[in-house]
């Protein structure tokens, strides 16, 4: 009877040795493999928002970019007028260059540049430098294009090489068009001072 009593109680102890969640471990993964699975996720976001953009041409005669423009609700890759020199750097990479076309000093990429009141060499928290102006380098747009198409221009400085174009005189916003001998736009300007007030009537 003892020995009957005996087989009986085995099946019942090895039920109850036996873990019910072993499958369910054996099929969810671990919080370290979960954990590094999101790493590795996080990971890659990380490397694709760390990736300059690429600059790409501009169309200034497309419809859009004409209106926004001289609207001034332009903006590029989110670097507007106010933007600081910092931010400009960390959402387009290393400006390929620099130049001088209005007041101050100009930063640029393949076919935009961003006007600062300074040069980032003459301050020291270029944080708080701020865009006070947008400077497009056109390809394949001529003055032509420019009168017969957009309404230029508003004062024509002949001697100069340059345009002046302002559809609302009241919202502090002045663009400026620069153009060759061969009447080929060379560079637009949308800058956020009185022209009149910079180096070109000195």
């Amino acid at each position: 009877m003892k020995r009957f009593i005996i087989l009986l109680s085995i099946p019942m102890f090895i039920t109850a040795c036996t873990n019910p969640d072993d499958e369910t471990a054996e099929s969810e993964p671990s919080e370290e493999e979960t954990t590094e699975e999101e790493t590795e996720e996080v990971t890659e976001e990380e490397t694709e928002e760390e990736a300059p953009p690429e600059v790409t041409p501009i169309d200034v005669t497309s419809d859009a970019f004409i209106s926004n423009f001289f609207s001034g609700n332009y903006e590029y890759r989110t670097i507007s007028v106010h933007s600081s020199y910092d931010y400009m750097v960390d959402r387009l990479g290393d400006p390929a260059g620099s130049g001088s076309t209005v007041d101050g000093t100009y930063y640029h990429y393949d076919h935009i540049g961003f006007n600062f009141p300074e040069a980032v060499g003459s301050v020291e928290d270029t944080s708080e430098l701020k865009v006070d102006g947008i400077i497009i380098f056109p390809e394949e747009f001529s003055k032509q294009d420019a009168v017969e198409h957009f309404g230029w221009p508003s004062s024509d400085e002949v001697s100069d090489f340059r345009m002046f174009y302002d559809s609302d005189d009241s919202n502090g916003q002045y663009v400026m068009m620069k153009y060759s001998q061969e009447d080929r736009i060379t560079e637009i300007i949308l800058q956020y001072k009185d022209l009149s007030d910079t180096e070109f009537y000195d």
